[in-house]
């Protein structure tokens, strides 16, 4: 999904780049993509994918917590030392 977004971006941009149409059609795509962008349902999209980015970074963080407790913790139990 992120490809095929990736992909219409970079169209756009290159079609504004490349095109002789001018300042006008340049205000008509950016009005277009102003529209797409405030458009409810993308709008309700982006909330998901923040939510879900947000839980998926939290359960990111405590894996990473636990393993760094864990790694600590049998380094400091072994008895050996490191000086």
């Amino acid at each position: 999904m992120n490809g095929k977004i990736a992909l219409l971006v970079g169209l756009g941009v290159g079609y504004v780049l490349g095109t002789r149409d001018g300042r006008e059609r340049y205000e008509q795509l950016k009005s277009m993509a102003e529209n797409v962008w405030t458009d409810p349902r993308v709008q309700e999209k982006v909330s998901q994918a923040t939510e879900t980015a947000q839980e998926k970074a939290s359960q990111a963080t405590k894996t990473a917590q636990k393993k760094v407790e864990s790694v600590a913790g049998s380094t400091s139990s072994s008895g050996t030392s490191h000086d």
